[in-house]
């Protein structure tokens, strides 16, 4: 008779999460049905740093293509539009060697974006995100160098993950 307490009270918290609107991760969704396909246009660069508009754009496009809950298309086909212009990218040391050298630094890039819904509705949004990646420098210009692109596409896709989640789970 206990076990049968105990599953009247799991089936109780169940339904009763279900009707909060409660879904598994990747499932719900905060855009309107009728969203179906989205065009991401290479991004507007107005930071310093040349290119990283095509190394953000990649990964946010290939953010979307991974999580697979719309289809990337082109502008012409697309129910919504995904604009963004990188606004600031920054490169600061963040360590010091004995020799007051720097060992590490952090790129960090602010991404403003604008999505459009193209089907009427009323499913535009805007908002400014960052992202940050830390790395370590070396003897090796060219491995510092490496590691300074590698730290930008890791910072471009958290912000590719941010997007995903605030456009999805609305957060």
């Amino acid at each position: 008779m206990g076990n049968a307490k105990h599953y009247i009270l799991i089936f109780a918290v169940l339904l009763i999460a279900g009707g909060c609107g409660y879904r598994y991760a990747g499932q719900a969704t905060a855009l309107p049905e009728a969203i179906r396909s989205i065009a991401i246009p290479v991004f507007k660069n107005d930071s310093t740093e040349p290119g990283i508009e095509a190394v953000v754009t990649r990964a946010v496009i290939e953010k979307f293509e991974r999580d697979g809950r719309l289809r990337v298309t082109s502008r012409e086909n697309a129910d919504a539009a995904l604009n963004g212009t990188i606004e600031i990218y920054t490169l600061r040391p963040i360590a010091f060697d004995t020799n007051n050298n720097a060992t590490a630094y952090r790129v960090k890039i602010r991404l403003r974006i604008r999505m459009e819904d193209k089907t009427g509705g009323s499913a535009n949004r805007q908002t400014t995100m960052e992202s940050q990646w830390d790395y370590t420098s070396n003897a090796s210009i060219t491995q510092t160098e490496r590691a300074r692109e590698a730290a930008i596409v890791k910072a471009a896709q958290y912000l590719g993950d941010s997007l995903v989640g605030y456009l999805f789970e609305g957060f």
